[in-house]
C-alpha cells in the first residue's frame, strides 16, 4: 500500500473504526499535503498493520478518519533485527540510520569503542529518531525503528545474550564469508549485526566479542569497506536471506 500517503499515530487515537490525528502528523496532512475530506491515506499504529482510511473531517486542530480496510504490512520482516553500529563522524551516522530503517531493522544501538573517532552524544538521539521516523514512512513500513541512546563497549557485549545469533562483521575474518554463513543459519527470531567504526576494534575488544558463544564472525571478502558502507552491505545480505527464508 505504498501508493498512499502514510502516517503514524498512537493506538489511543483510535476509537472503533474512527481515528483522530493531531500534532505534527495533522500538520503534515493539512498544511503540507493539503489533503481534504474523501482523500484516502494509510494510518499505522506501529503494530505492523496498514489501515486504509478515508478522511472524513478536518478542523483547525485535528483530522478525523474512518478505517475502511486493514492489512498486514508485507514490508516488515518476521525476524527482529538489531544493528549495533559504532559511532561515526559527520553525517555518516544519519545515512546509516536511514538506510538501516529502509532495510527493515527493528532497533539501532549506537556504541563507542576504543578507536571510535566520534564519541557518544545522547543529544543526537532525538535527531536520529526523526530520521528513522521519516525513513519508515518513506519506505512503506508499518513499524517504527527504535533508536536507542548509545552505550559504551563495556556494556555492549552484555547485550548480546538477548539474541539467538550475533553477526560480527570482522575485517580480519578469513574463512567465513558472510553470505555463505547466513544461508546456513537455522531459523531465528532475534538477530544482531555488529559493525565497527572507521578505526575498527582493538585486539582486546575483538577477543571479547569472539568469546561470546552466540557470536558468528563473518567476512565481507577481500575488500575493506568504509564503516557506513559496511552496515548497509551487511543488512542488505541479512534481510535478503531472511526474506528468502520467509518466502520458503
Amino acid at each position: 500500500m505504498a501508493e498512499y500517503r502514510r502516517f503514524f499515530t498512537d493506538e489511543t487515537d483510535r476509537h472503533g473504526d474512527n481515528v483522530c490525528i493531531a500534532g505534527n502528523e495533522f500538520n503534515h496532512i493539512k498544511k503540507v499535503l493539503r489533503l481534504k475530506p474523501s482523500d484516502e491515506v494509510v494510518i499505522c499504529f506501529n503494530d505492523g498493520i496498514d489501515n486504509l482510511c478515508e478522511i472524513t473531517e478536518i478542523t483547525q486542530k485535528q483530522a478525523t478518519l474512518k478505517i475502511k480496510k486493514s492489512f498486514k504490512n508485507d514490508a516488515e520482516l518476521n525476524t527482529e533485527v538489531t544493528l549495533f553500529q559504532a559511532c561515526m563522524k559527520g553525517d555518516k551516522m544519519d545515512f546509516c540510520i536511514q538506510k538501516a530503517v529502509e532495510l527493515g531493522v527493528t532497533e539501532i544501538v549506537p556504541f563507542e569503542s576504543r578507536f571510535t573517532v566520534a564519541k557518544l552524544d545522547c543529544k543526537k538521539t532525538e535527531r536520529y529518531e526523526r530520521i528513522a521516523f521519516e525513513a519508515s514512512k518513506q519506505c512503506g513500513r508499518a513499524k517504527l525503528t527504535k533508536v536507542c541512546d548509545g552505550v559504551k563497549f563495556n556494556k555492549l557485549t552484555s547485550m548480546f545474550q538477548d539474541f539467538d545469533v550475533v553477526v560480527y562483521c570482522n575485517e580480519y575474518e578469513k574463512e567465513n564469508a558472510m553470505l555463505d554463513t547466513l544461508l546456513q543459519l537455522p531459523e531465528v527470531s532475534k538477530v544482531a549485526v555488529v559493525v565497527g567504526s572507521e578505526g575498527g576494534f582493538s585486539k582486546e575488544e575483538e577477543c571479547e566479542i569472539l568469546s561470546i558463544k552466540n557470536v558468528i564472525s563473518v567476512s565481507f571478502g577481500k575488500r575493506i569497506l568504509r564503516a557506513e558502507t559496511a552496515g548497509v552491505f551487511a543488512l542488505s545480505l541479512l534481510t535478503s536471506v531472511l526474506s528468502m527464508k520467509k518466502a520458503d
